[in-house]
């Protein structure tokens, strides 16, 4: 495959690392190396497999990860007085480091869109009153531990379908787009129903990240690890109590 994904607001490491910490419900103080370690390198390896533009701070991240984790394999020395410091001290720092200015520049964007409320633009004609919206906004780490999913259960039933080579990331972005001209909303896993070579189901998921980053695309979910909804933007939808939109 030679089709790349470049995604304008791509996250750094420390932003993947974080989602591990608050999917998986660990203490950033006393992070589980081995275990984040594992994760992590297999959101870079699915990541390779897509094609997408790892940038070289991933892969910084990962070498001090693998070193984190061999300090913390080694025994400890005794008879010293002094405490022997944890390996994982400057990454928990730079980890709460990181989240408080993330969380402060969410804070300030919350305020911006207020802002733009109290004062709106003139219209010609006045504007519908926006649905709420109960959902989870959608990461590009979630999607990818959705896809890990698919992958996990074509490998369990085993499939083998022939796929010609004219698949091509435009002919899914087409067929996604017919699928919600007859509906107002599709779940991820939906777009996976059938029988799929490996290759097809990368080309549809590169078609997806493609049309969210054009802006053709929402991604939603009710709850953390839940299934994913996809709709068009400006419909008028919303993900009621029980996790899926209406029109």
């Amino acid at each position: 495959m030679t089709y790349q994904v470049r995604l304008v607001q791509f996250e750094g490491p420390l932003d993947l690392l974080l989602h591990l910490i608050r999917r998986d419900k660990i203490n950033i103080y006393d992070i589980p190396i081995s275990h984040i370690t594992r994760e992590y390198l297999a959101y870079i390896e699915i990541m390779q497999e897509l094609e997408l533009e790892v940038a070289g701070e991933f892969f910084v991240m990962a070498a001090t990860l693998m070193r984190i984790k061999s300090q913390m394999l080694l025994p400890r020395h005794e008879g010293f007085e002094e405490e022997e410091a944890d390996p994982r001290e400057e990454l928990v720092r730079n980890l709460l480091e990181y989240r408080k200015f993330k969380e402060a520049a969410h804070h300030l964007a919350s305020k911006e869109e207020d802002r733009r409320k109290v004062f709106p633009r003139v219209a010609a004609t006045p504007h519908a009153e926006e649905p709420a919206d109960d959902g989870l906004e959608v990461s590009l780490y979630d999607l990818l531990e959705a896809l890990q999913s698919v992958f996990k259960n074509i490998n369990q039933h085993a499939v083998y379908h022939v796929v010609p080579d004219s698949v091509t990331v435009e002919q899914k972005i087409e067929a996604i787009r017919a699928t919600l001209a007859r509906r107002s909303e599709v779940l991820f896993t939906e777009l996976f129903i059938g029988e799929f070579a490996k290759i097809e189901i990368i080309v549809t998921f590169l078609a997806i990240l493609e049309m969210i980053k054009l802006g053709e695309l929402v991604a939603r979910q009710m709850s953390r690890a839940a299934d994913i909804w996809l709709y068009k933007p400006g419909v008028d939808s919303y993900i009621d109590a029980n996790g899926s939109p209406n029109g």
